[in-house]
């Protein structure tokens, strides 16, 4: 039962997990390590409060459990490829609300998809189709 256990933990490393406190509060962040005793390294993290740490060490005492996270949308690499069709400094990717916004908020791009019209958000509209078929053949 020990060495399931260990496997299983060992397969969280290098994912997205969220890490539960007490009083609602969490860290999400990439796992990076675990001591033997369980204690965990975080890096990439953000709390319940949005505040960021670039590398974090919880020690066991200090969490209840840790779930597996989805892999976030990789957006800004999105708004990257979004921008190789748009003149400089009209995507503008907003790291906070996690969306991309084109031509001055004309265009909108979230996780769920383009909103806007015109010959640019259809352009957009493909680009983002194109990029989700690309994510779902590399996982």
């Amino acid at each position: 039962m020990f060495r399931s256990y260990n496997t299983e933990l060992q397969s969280f490393l290098d994912k997205i997990v969220k890490v539960y406190l007490e009083n609602d509060k969490f860290f999400v962040g990439q796992l990076k390590g675990i001591s033997e005793d369980s204690n965990l390294i975080l890096i990439n993290a953000k709390n319940e409060k949005n505040k960021t740490f670039p590398k974090i060490l919880i020690q066991k005492n200090f969490f209840k459990y840790i779930t597996l996270e989805e892999e976030p949308f990789p957006m800004k690499a999105l708004a990257d490829r979004i921008s190789t069709i748009f003149s400089k400094g009209h995507v503008n990717y907003i790291e906070d609300q996690n969306i991309i916004s084109i031509l001055n908020g004309k265009i909108i791009v979230d996780e769920n998809g383009v909103r806007g019209e015109g010959p640019s958000a259809e352009r957009v509209k493909k680009i983002y189709a194109q990029f989700k078929m690309d994510l779902e053949e590399s996982s």
